[in-house]
């Protein structure tokens, strides 16, 4: 609230300083010819000139030669205007260096005078210069490089490779944009690329990767590397890898093995393979779903970042318009109070249903052309957020001079919004938090191999990971015994048993249904539900669920080892599972010991 003691015409000023305090590091105000009239914050630190020595020369003699023609344009285009500008330049320092520097900058033509505020960009500048000489140097590493380096963008197409990639593979560069990362990897190893590049895309980096290239002429030899992926302002935007040709290596390997492999070591092998190939799939349908929950609150977030500036900026110049228009104490201490209560309100907004909402900003917009604001209609929105209506508005009329009322409304709408704005980003920020958190609690990532493990964490987790295919059409009720205890087990290998029965019920009920997770002690360890309303599995396979290779779904859709999975990590702690099953009804039953066989722990 202002104090009494402040003139009327002070008033603005302070609202304004106080608002431009809490972003910029300088400020000035230069008159219409050109020259500094005040500069306040430390200029002397920032370019070695005293205040006497900026007061006493032209603006535009401290300007780089080379920025001064746009610097001229900048401030003559806002001679006429109180829009706000946002432009760079470089700034001459007394000692010969040069400083660059971001003008915030208004014109005031009644008083003949620029208001701006400055930010120091040098530091930024230098570092990006010296990441663009550390990547020249890299680049030309790369390209010296013998083994094969390529740069994958997220629709598969090449965004760079080195000289020894079109050495192997015979394509010359003006065949590279039509190519895909496919057209270059051997048919067979397709669906490897696929979950690895998935994999990628929730922030693993694999230390050892091997696929078969195929080159332009056909011919196909073995690659062993590395791949990592990168990512901007947590948005995935290529795939990294580096691989050398291993034929050689591989072909000795090959008559080695072929003199000591036995038939059923390769019936082992494959089996184990197939496993793995079954866990990676989960991985990487786990994977694309967290993508997917976290690209929804991260763009949030992007997008309320983006919208703040306009805001903040459109804010500003209200203010300082009313600043220039010498509003009253009563009609800043209103103001300001308004605002105030635009701050309290952005976490806090009543929600109305769609009707009533509408009903209430027609009511403001009819109330803004009857005061000849008509150009104000978009801040109807803004009014209804913080519970204002035409009484209220007539209130604030009664405060307000008429030339003054149209951008305080302006000023209070757009303060609004960057109350809003900001909310929006912390809510966006929160649920990536918790996402991450269910992640890091699901993976059990930095515990030991054996934990003492709360069995409703590890269901609730897993309903976090499966969120995006569970999506809307399935209601999950959950039945949880109080009197659940925790077990000794590994929680990794546990929360795989409940991806997979979850994510087999998901499938069975297509999209919609109901799912029922129910826990209760039972024989000094847990007994775990979990319940679909599908259609069930027939009777003549309920027997064969568990076996290795066996599945219901239709080709292409299971491999038949996920329940295999289940199963062997169940007994594994010494538990068992079981399942029952009637059109509408199909249940998985599994009981918990309270602690694994001594000698299972991995």
């Amino acid at each position: 609230m202002p104090q009494s003691g402040l003139g009327i015409e002070s008033w603005p000023h302070v609202v304004a300083a106080r608002l431009l305090d809490q972003s910029v590091d300088l400020a000035c105000v230069a008159g219409f010819d050109g020259c500094f009239r005040e500069a306040t914050g430390d200029w002397a630190a920032l370019v070695g000139w005293s205040t006497d020595d900026l007061l006493s020369r032209p603006l535009i003699d401290f300007v780089h030669e080379d920025d001064a023609a746009e610097t001229r344009a900048q401030f003559g285009a806002l001679r006429g205007s109180t829009a706000v500008a946002h432009f760079h330049n470089r700034f001459l320092a007394a000692d010969g260096s040069i400083r660059w520097l971001l003008w915030t900058a208004v014109g005031l033509p009644d008083e003949q005078v620029f208001r701006a505020v400055v930010r120091d960009l040098t530091a930024r500048h230098e570092a990006e210069a010296h990441v663009l000489e550390s990547e020249r140097r890299y680049l030309d590493l790369i390209e010296s490089a013998h083994d094969i380096v390529q740069s994958i963008l997220p629709d598969g197409h090449f965004e760079f490779v080195n000289r020894a990639w079109h050495d192997h593979l015979g394509y010359t560069p003006e065949e590279l944009p039509g190519l895909t990362l496919f057209d270059i990897v051997d048919e067979i190893d397709h669906d490897h690329c696929t979950r690895i590049i998935g994999q990628i895309m929730s922030g693993e980096s694999f230390d050892r990767v091997e696929v078969t290239f195929v080159a332009k002429d056909g011919r196909k030899f073995p690659v062993e590397g590395n791949a990592t992926g990168r990512f901007h302002d947590g948005e995935f935007v290529a795939t990294h890898t580096f691989f050398r040709d291993v034929s050689d290596r591989k072909h000795a390997e090959a008559l080695q093995a072929a003199y000591q492999r036995q038939l059923e070591d390769e019936v082992a092998e494959r089996s184990a393979a197939l496993i793995q190939s079954e866990k990676l799939a989960t991985l990487g349908r786990l994977s694309a779903g967290m993508a997917h929950e976290l690209n929804n609150p991260a763009a949030a977030a992007r997008r309320g970042a983006a919208l703040l500036e306009d805001a903040f900026s459109n804010t500003c110049s209200a203010l300082l318009t009313l600043a220039h228009a010498a509003q009253t104490v009563d009609e800043a201490a209103r103001l300001a109070e308004l605002i105030d209560r635009a701050a309290v309100e952005s976490n806090d907004v009543e929600r109305l249903d769609p009707l009533t909402r509408g009903d209430r900003e027609e009511e403001i917009e009819d109330w803004l052309n009857s005061h000849g604001l008509g150009d104000s209609w978009d801040a109807a929105g803004s009014l209804v957020d913080l519970g204002m209506d035409a009484g209220e508005l007539d209130v604030l009329a009664d405060t307000f001079e008429p030339a003054h009322l149209g951008t305080a409304i302006t000023a209070l709408s757009e303060a609004r919004n960057a109350y809003g704005l900001i909310a929006q980003i912390g809510h966006g920020s929160a649920r990536i938090s918790q996402i991450v958190s269910a992640l890091k609690d699901y993976s059990y990532m930095d515990r030991a191999a054996v934990q003492d493990v709360d069995i409703h964490s590890g269901l609730d987790g897993t309903l976090v990971m499966l969120q995006s295919k569970l999506g809307q059409g399935i209601e999950v009720t959950r039945d949880y015994g109080s009197d659940v205890p925790r077990i000794e087990t590994l929680g990794s290998e546990l929360n795989q048993v409940w991806t997979n029965l979850i994510d087999n019920a998901a499938d069975a009920m297509d999209g919609s249904g109901r799912l029922t997770i129910r826990t209760r002690a039972a024989d000094g360890g847990v007994a775990v539900e979990i319940e679909d309303d599908g259609p069930g599995i027939p009777s003549e396979a309920q027997g064969k669920v568990f076996d290795p290779f066996f599945t219901t779904k239709p080709p292409g859709k299971g491999t038949g080892l996920g329940l295999n999975i289940v199963f062997n990590m169940i007994r594994g702690t010494g538990g068992s599972v079981d399942v029952q099953s009637t059109p509408g009804h199909t249940v998985f039953r599994i009981w918990l010991p309270p602690r694994r066989p001594a000698g299972s722990d991995s």
